[in-house]
């Protein structure tokens, strides 16, 4: 899937029905014979084998797919009997700073606060997305940049993108889960909103909260994509402030200028719609809300012109 406004290569893996071998090694200089292991690859899915894989110095650099190959001498073997080899998963759409389980103001409250079981979770996620295979990770909000810095300085750990700070609608979903007191300083890169000044404390200007400069903040901190929403809101925020096209546009525009991709939370039907019009390159969610199509017992016509849109313009759809 080639990505309009950029060349990052976005996939969403999901594993469900079988284990993985991971094999990662701080030393560098060490060789590594996995052997007798089941090996999947996409460009052999049609015969998939057992076989052997030679690794030096941290890179493949032999695969043998018959059964009697012989090791090299000095390598560490490690054998894969029963199990299955494959390429490095990468989940595109991730919340590390997220706990849960955790209320939001304990997630991402003062680290004074926060309990001992948080810091031994954080210091355990790297290995847990490697023991199961996933390499790669792209952070949709950095929320707090701390969990991202302590992440990469892991001794072993998944690389790591990220969108940067997302680009909020003021008072608008995900802050709304903040108190109002909070939520400023948790997404200070939100879209300011004219019509909400009232709301909006008086040290954050309009002029530094345009889709511009919130886009520019993303590009200057290292951010790959940009991460905006279209959510009016569940539970018991039903009717929380969205974006309209022309910001949308804004948005859009920025990106493209500075070569990152756009993704926008989606989950609803309006939301897609909007998304779609709009030319976002990702969509991040599956269709859960149809609103009033969702009475319907087969999948609308609507719907299905919608997805056939999608599909014709080469959206990113993340479905979980």
């Amino acid at each position: 899937m080639q990505l309009r406004s950029g060349t990052q290569l976005f996939a969403a893996v999901f594993v469900t029905v079988f284990p993985v071998v991971a094999v990662a090694d701080s030393a560098s200089d060490r060789t590594t014979w996995i052997t007798d292991v089941t090996i999947i690859s996409p460009e052999n899915l049609g015969h998939i084998g057992k076989g052997s894989v030679l690794i030096e110095n941290g890179r493949i650099v032999r695969i043998e797919r018959n059964e009697g190959a012989k090791m090299p001498v000095g390598a560490t073997l490690v054998s894969g009997k029963g199990q299955f080899l494959i390429l490095g998963l990468i989940d595109s759409h991730v919340h590390l700073a997220s706990i849960p389980g955790m209320r939001f103001e304990v997630s991402f409250g003062p680290a004074e606060g926060k309990p001992a079981m948080i810091k031994e979770y954080l210091e355990q996620l790297p290995r847990s997305y490697l023991y199961y295979g996933y390499t790669t990770l792209v952070d949709l909000a950095v929320v707090d940049h701390k969990v991202l810095e302590d992440f990469r300085q892991s001794p072993l750990h998944p690389d790591l993108y990220d969108c940067g700070e997302s680009l909020v609608f003021a008072n608008g979903y995900p802050m709304s889960f903040a108190l109002p007191t909070e939520r400023f300083k948790l997404f200070p890169n939100f879209v300011y909103d004219p019509k909400q000044a009232s709301s909006i404390p008086p040290e954050y200007k309009p002029k530094d909260h345009t889709p511009a400069a919130d886009v520019a903040s993303v590009k200057r901190s290292g951010g790959i994509c940009v991460k905006t929403y279209f959510e009016r809101g569940f539970e018991r925020d039903k009717n929380l402030p969205v974006i309209g096209a022309d910001v949308l546009a804004e948005i859009r525009k920025a990106a493209t200028e500075d070569g990152l991709v756009l993704m926008m939370h989606a989950n609803s039907f309006e939301a897609q719609k909007f998304g779609v019009e709009g030319d976002v390159d990702v969509l991040a969610h599956g269709m859960w809300n149809r609103g009033n199509l969702a009475k319907h017992s087969e999948i609308p016509t609507e719907i299905k012109t919608l997805l056939d849109q999608i599909a014709k313009k080469k959206i990113g759809y993340q479905p979980t």
